[in-house]
């Protein structure tokens, strides 16, 4: 019980500082809203209700999601670059299979052209 005794006042800092939070937010912020609160808003576009009939452009959610998968991938080196020499040979070559893997996915997203912006 007395080890783990800074831990349980840690949570329970965390769980006073969350609840303090919540309620100084919901007396201090402002209470009424507008009609354009309510409209939609997607993307820095401002729409219509007559236009949520017709198709939104996807291409800008796959570019997004493009950067992220690559960009997850590519942070994935940095631990290995840490270590890399003590791992050895094997370490090397699971990452140079990591690399390849990472690159053929790069030109076929750039061969289908899933990075250009229009």
């Amino acid at each position: 019980m007395t080890e783990y005794f800074p831990v349980y006042i840690y949570f329970g800092l965390i769980l006073l500082v969350t609840i303090a939070v919540l309620l100084l937010s919901a007396i201090i912020s402002p209470k009424k809203g507008g009609k354009s609160k309510y409209m939609p808003y997607e993307s820095g576009i401002q729409t219509e209700t007559h236009l949520l009939q017709e198709r939104f452009p996807m291409h800008h959610y796959l570019v997004a999601l493009i950067f992220l998968v690559f960009d997850v991938e590519v942070i994935f080196l940095y631990p290995w670059a840490v270590v890399g020499k003590m791992l050895g040979s094997f370490a090397f070559y699971e990452m140079s299979f990591f690399l390849v893997t990472l690159l053929v996915g790069f030109a076929y997203v750039w061969r289908k052209k899933g990075l250009q912006w229009e």
